[in-house]
């Protein structure tokens, strides 16, 4: 197939308060000057990008890079897994992120200049990564998605929420998730909650769960410090009923990888997942806000192939050069 060796890039001009298309000149420089084979698709509208990942791997593309956030790549990563073509791991995906957050790249230890970003591409180190899945009500409808880097509930979902509103009035910064952060705060209230990892059952009232294959989420928070991306199996962050003040002290731990030595925070691995409460509980799943629970989040191991950094290492699978 001719497409096999060409990246079919996504552009996403709204990522990063209007980064992608301000930046995307520049980029399209930096591939042609690095000797990067791709054509480019500039997208228009919510999910968009799952019908343009479909189609191109309906036209015979095996490489996709993604020019976005981490909103972009998940819908790139559910593309992937609608499309009935072939098997997910033939392709490779490449993020070249210009959203606000990117906090999937920052897992797998990617360049944060552009020029770095697709020398990386151009190297095409790979590891096969997890992905979640999660199956959710909206509209009293059972709908699934999957998540390439993590999922919250609770008030992780709310902060999600709060900030996209924002974003889709037309504010813009970097300051938006933590603006929502404080604000989303004030009002929140713990929820009684019961969750099930694998055999090991919880029962009580949650402020929020955060469930991830990566590291980080909400812009460089580190709530899910132990987290390997291709070990099989979720890490889980439950912060138990807390006081806003105590939250408000302890913010530093969100960013410094500390979060689960506060007496209020408990942390657990498993492959499936069940949260239930009354009242619904919200979602949000790599920055998109879903629906309510009840909820079953199941592991989909070592199962898309994505570009790393020169720098990731992996102690589960090995680093690949598949292309080279």
């Amino acid at each position: 197939m001719e497409n096999i060796s060409c990246w079919y890039t996504i552009v996403n001009p709204e990522a990063g308060s209007g980064k992608g298309l301000k930046d995307w000149p520049r980029i399209e420089a930096l591939l042609n000057e690095l000797g990067i084979k791709f054509e480019h698709k500039i997208t228009e509208r919510k999910y968009h990008t799952i019908e343009l990942t479909v189609n191109a791997v309906r036209n015979g593309f095996r490489k996709i890079l993604v020019v976005g956030g981490d909103g972009t790549l998940n819908e790139v990563v559910n593309g992937i897994f609608i499309q009935n073509v072939c098997n997910p791991i033939d392709i490779i995906i490449g993020v070249i992120g210009v959203g606000t957050g990117n906090d999937w790249q920052r897992t797998f230890k990617l360049p944060s200049d552009y020029r770095g970003k697709i020398l990386a591409i151009k190297e095409e180190r790979t590891i096969l990564q997890d992905v979640g899945k999660v199956r959710f009500f909206e509209a009293r409808i059972q709908q699934s998605r999957y998540f390439a880097n993590a999922a919250g509930v609770g008030f992780d979902a709310k902060v999600a929420l709060a900030t996209n509103k924002l974003k889709e009035s037309g504010r813009k910064g970097k300051l938006l998730y933590i603006y929502s952060l404080l604000k989303t705060l004030y009002y929140h209230r713990s929820t009684m909650a019961k969750i099930a990892i694998d055999s090991h059952k919880l029962d009580g009232k949650i402020f929020s769960a955060t469930l991830g294959i990566g590291k980080y989420n909400g812009g460089g928070m580190l709530q899910l410090p132990n987290a390997l991306p291709d070990d099989g199996l979720f890490d889980i962050t439950v912060i138990n009923k807390i006081r806003r003040v105590n939250v408000l002290r302890n913010i530093f731990r969100l960013y410094n990888g500390t979060i689960l030595n506060h007496p209020k925070i408990l942390g657990y691995q498993g492959k499936n997942i069940t949260i239930s409460s009354k009242p619904p509980l919200s979602l949000e799943a790599d920055g998109e806000s879903l629906g309510t629970s009840p909820f079953t989040f199941s592991i989909v191991p070592q199962s898309i192939r994505v570009i790393v950094g020169a720098d990731f290492t992996s102690i589960n699978n090995p680093i690949s050069n598949i292309y080279n």
